[in-house]
């Protein structure tokens, strides 16, 4: 029998351990070893666990049937909001984490304590997803992606505003405006941005295969998929927005692109700090929400050192990044 004591700690993933129960969080390796494996969405950064065989993998049934896409999602089994997987004395609890379709935080509970793993989040409502849930914990593991008070995002209003001007500026000059972003979560805000103005929308291959699991789930999108005959004739005019993966080769020469995510606040390029992580001020106060002992930080480089020390020296919470030691966590007796 393992020690009575919560042990915590970054092994090419989140692992989280009490007795003999070892439960992995978002491994970025398929040959980790663990009891359970949760994931919390269904970007790669984050899915590696479905190229895992013969182990048991839990995530939202969006995810599944987004990552089915590319893995196959054998012996992986769907999850829905609150509900409780019992894994000996531990239990999981899934939680809305508003980054993109599907995404979960999770809380893990365990007798000698509460932890809460954010994966990637964001905490504000956009146009597609409700804000993540805070959850009180003992220990929080926090994304770290923009983990610096240097990013501060702009509001979804004002972001969409300066979208649409700069794709009516381009438009005017005869050219095509393209917004390069992720095809998962921010080209369906894209999406849902032009649908709202009217422009006819074109979409790569790659992003009308994840905008076909969001309608899947109820929401509504308009948009054309560049392969159809529709996208022919409207491309031969012109007059449209095209929503392109950041790395796809584009070839019309009438393209003139723009950068969409939250690290578009540092490129020199064009750009619009749309993003589906939480900025520095929201990650703060989410910090302050969940009131936890212990703050743990991740996914963030060289941002986990920066926000932790943030935390210790602003919020007096102890904190560190999760990969510097293991953690060993006991609930003080009274």
């Amino acid at each position: 029998m393992g020690e009575d004591i919560l042990r915590i700690e970054w092994n090419g993933g989140v692992h989280i351990e009490y007795d003999d129960v070892k439960v992995v969080l978002d491994p970025k390796r398929n040959s980790v070893d663990g009891s359970v494996f949760f994931v919390t969405h269904g970007h790669f950064d984050h899915s590696a666990a479905f190229r895992m065989k013969n182990v048991k993998k839990y995530s939202s049934k969006e995810t599944l049937e987004i990552v089915s896409n590319f893995f196959s999602v054998k012996d992986s089994f769907p999850l829905n909001l609150k509900e409780k997987t019992a894994i000996g004395e531990v239990e999981v609890i899934p939680h809305n984490s508003g980054h993109v379709l599907g995404s979960f935080e999770y809380e893990v509970r365990a007798p000698e304590g509460t932890i809460l793993y954010t994966g990637d989040f964001n905490t504000e409502k956009t146009k597609t997803m409700k804000p993540a849930e805070p959850v009180h914990c003992d220990v929080l593991i926090v994304e770290a992606t923009f983990g610096s008070p240097n990013f501060v995002f702009p509001g979804i209003d004002e972001i969409s505003e300066d979208m649409v001007k700069w794709a009516r500026s381009v438009l005017k000059r005869g050219r095509i405006p393209v917004f390069r972003t992720d095809p998962l979560g921010n080209a369906q805000e894209i999406i849902h941005i032009f649908n709202e103005c009217g422009f006819p929308v074109i979409t790569h291959r790659r992003v009308t295969l994840m905008n076909k699991v969001y309608e899947r789930h109820g929401y509504s999108l308009e948009y054309i998929d560049e392969w159809s005959s529709e996208a022919e004739a409207i491309k031969q005019r012109g007059g449209f927005v095209y929503v392109s993966p950041k790395n796809a080769k584009i070839s019309d020469v009438r393209f003139e692109d723009a950068l969409v995510s939250g690290w578009a606040l540092w490129s020199r390029r064009t750009g619009f700090p749309l993003s589906d992580h939480a900025d520095f001020p929201r990650i703060i106060r989410f910090v302050e929400e969940c009131d936890p002992k212990i703050v743990l930080t991740c996914h963030g480089g060289r941002f986990n050192e920066t926000l932790a020390r943030y935390v210790e020296r602003k919020m007096h919470i102890r904190a560190y990044p999760i990969d510097l030691i293991p953690t060993r966590f006991r609930k003080e007796k009274r």
